[in-house]
């Protein structure tokens, strides 16, 4: 049984008619006739009455438009599922974010992305950076927005996805937070609150490194695994920190974020899938992500005062609209 016969008889049941219906599907009479022939043989009874004058469906051929019209439906559907899933706009994605990209990059991204993929579903969640680079080596995770840098991981194929710069995060109370910039020796001897090295050894180990280069050993207080964690312990009063700019923008925290004048390296986010997931609505969220405008974020806007009570003290932080 074929799926042109199938069509071609069920035009006939709407036309009751196969000059009409030949004319339609442009094909032949007796090409027609012969169709409708060997579909009758293949299912075994007569499905079309046909003499001079008219054309009407038996009951056997009644019964067999309503189930092979929904057959058909449901065919053409698959056909169209097949080709979406093949170009990227059909599946499920399961995407891990650090809790700074949770906050503007990936809903910015997803909400760009699902406009011309409605199909494609996700599944999202806040992950550790160094437990996205675990799930994304098991295959239990496609995607993955961490904080960089992350060490040799050759399983792992990263592009940075965002940049901006470090800040001072500092009490409200603090004496640097009427500064509009610090330099880091002038950190020195203060208590510190850092991410855990655990979580994000990488970067760690970049703070770390460039508080070194300036001459300072950081007394560290507390740590802890989430930037938000990390401000509010800044807003107890249990130390200062140094974190990406934007961390504060979404705070209600009492903080200052001073800029630094130092010349040290910029705070990255990157995308990483692994090498070997190439599924190709993997390639078309990645293709997205990374084509956007302005995906560098280098593009910036003034930010004095912030929601929520926190003051910025640095006039070039990243928008990312």
């Amino acid at each position: 049984m074929e799926l042109r016969q199938i069509r071609s008889f069920l035009s006939i049941a709407q036309t009751l008619h196969f000059g009409r219906t030949a004319d339609l599907i442009h094909l032949s009479q007796p090409a027609l006739s012969l169709q409708i022939r060997a579909l009758e043989e293949e299912v075994g009874v007569r499905l079309l009455e046909r003499d001079r004058r008219k054309t009407t469906l038996t009951a056997a051929g009644a019964a067999f438009r309503d189930d092979a019209t929904a057959a058909l439906l449901r065919i053409e559907q698959a056909v169209r599922s097949a080709r979406m899933a093949a170009d990227g706009k059909l599946g499920l994605l399961r995407i891990g974010f650090i809790s700074t990209a949770g906050n503007e990059i990936v809903p910015d991204i997803v909400r760009g992305f699902r406009e011309s993929n409605p199909q494609v579903e996700f599944s999202l969640r806040n992950i550790l950076t160094i437990d996205q680079i675990q799930m994304l080596d098991t295959g239990s995770l496609d995607i993955g927005f961490l904080r960089l840098p992350i060490g040799e991981h050759p399983e792992l194929e990263v592009v940075g996805i965002h940049r901006e710069p470090f800040a001072v995060v500092v009490p409200r109370s603090h004496k640097l937070a009427k500064r509009r910039k610090v330099r880091l020796r002038e950190l020195s001897g203060q208590d510190f609150v850092m991410y855990e090295r655990a979580y994000a050894p990488g970067f760690y180990d970049l703070l770390f490194g460039m508080l070194r280069d300036a001459g300072v050993v950081p007394n560290i207080s507390q740590t802890a695994g989430q930037m938000p964690t990390l401000i509010s312990l800044v807003d107890a009063g249990m130390g200062i920190s140094i974190l990406p700019a934007s961390a504060v923008r979404h705070s209600v925290a009492s903080v200052v974020a001073c800029e630094i004048a130092d010349a040290i390296p910029m705070s990255e986010i990157g995308l990483a899938v692994n090498r070997g997931n190439h599924t190709a609505t993997v390639e078309n969220f990645r293709s997205y992500a990374l084509g956007r405008p302005g995906r560098t974020g280098r593009r910036v806007s003034p930010k004095r005062k912030l929601s929520g009570g926190s003051v910025v003290n640095n006039s070039s932080f990243i928008d990312h609209s």
